[in-house]
């Protein structure tokens, strides 16, 4: 027990079985990602078009700085963070109708836990040569839990559920 001794969820049944505060599907939770990682792309493709020059028919990309991978990373995790602790979904999430709640009393993580989440899978990311692998790995290992919670949910205390 933690010290406020309310108990832990521990088993999908702890949650209803549908609806608000359902948990949220891995196809749920991996579409509304996709929706998060194509907005968080943005600002790197404004970046990364100002390297392109376009030589009579030909279009070329000069050096793309390694310093611009790390600026992405910043923009995901500042993204997550603000979003998760302002409203405990990203925008990814509002448009499947899921978010992300405590799994001690499903509040909304805190701007701390928020962070926390964010970091795992951006400091994944960060590893040269095994960061895109390492990045879903913290994602999908949230398939084999019975709370489908990822390694990221797990260190922020974390689970994610359906709002509708």
């Amino acid at each position: 027990m933690l010290p406020d001794d309310r108990p832990r969820p521990s088993e999908a049944t702890d949650f209803p079985p549908s609806g608000p505060n359902s948990l949220a599907s891995i196809g749920e939770r991996g579409v509304a990602r996709a929706i998060d990682v194509l907005l968080e792309l943005i600002p790197l493709a404004i970046l990364v078009a100002s390297y392109v020059r376009v030589d009579g028919d030909e279009v070329k990309i000069d050096d793309v700085p390694f310093w611009l991978s790390f600026v992405t990373i910043g923009v995901a995790v500042v993204y997550e963070t603000i979003f998760i602790a302002w409203r405990g979904q990203t925008l990814g999430k509002m448009l499947l109708g899921v978010r992300v709640a405590r799994l001690i009393g499903g509040t909304k993580p805190d701007p701390s836990q928020a962070g926390l989440r964010a970091l795992v899978p951006g400091s994944a990311w960060a590893v040269p040569i095994l960061g895109f692998g390492l990045y879903l790995f913290v994602f999908l290992s949230a398939i084999g839990n019975p709370l489908r919670r990822g390694i990221h949910d797990r260190a922020a205390g974390s689970v994610v559920v359906r709002t509708r």
